[in-house]
């Protein structure tokens, strides 16, 4: 059964469609607009900023999923106490875990900052790659730290 990638946010469209093309179908990805309690198990949740939808699916997160959240959304943190899933942050603060080092008119060059365990398990190192797409560049990096937790190979 593929992973599955739920996008939780204003610009979720936008993400899933940038995560779609990245994937290339190794993954399920869902913009979640509700709580979706009869939905798939979604094994990577992207919050794009705090809401009452993101409060409802936290509980359903185990310990194998990950939970990556807009580092820029201040909003957000307060929503994850009881959170059990990995933690990965995204962002254009210096303080997210995946960032953009350059952002161009045609994608963006992703920078892992600090590695970090994959969902298969192996570790991802600091490194670059490129993310090429006609999404905002908030879109992209979302859908490009998904992409890092699901592939070891850029």
């Amino acid at each position: 059964m593929p992973t599955s990638v739920g996008i939780v946010g204003y610009n979720g469209r936008e993400m899933t469609r940038a995560f779609l093309r990245m994937s290339n179908g190794k993954a399920n990805c869902y913009h979640i607009t509700n709580e979706q309690s009869h939905g798939p198990k979604i094994n990577i949740l992207i919050a794009a900023e705090a809401s009452p939808v993101l409060t409802a699916m936290i509980p359903a997160l185990s310990q194998e999923d990950y939970l990556v959240v807009n580092a820029d959304d201040k909003t957000i943190f307060p929503l994850l106490s009881g959170n059990e899933a990995k933690l990965i942050t995204y962002g254009f603060n210096t303080r997210a875990c995946i960032t953009a080092s350059s952002v161009t008119d045609d994608g963006l060059q992703v920078c892992i900052q600090r590695g970090f365990q994959g969902i298969d398990g192996t570790e991802r190192e600091p490194q670059e790659f490129s993310a090429r797409g006609k999404e905002d560049s908030t879109s992209m990096l979302g859908a490009a730290a998904a992409w890092a937790v699901l592939n070891d190979g850029f």
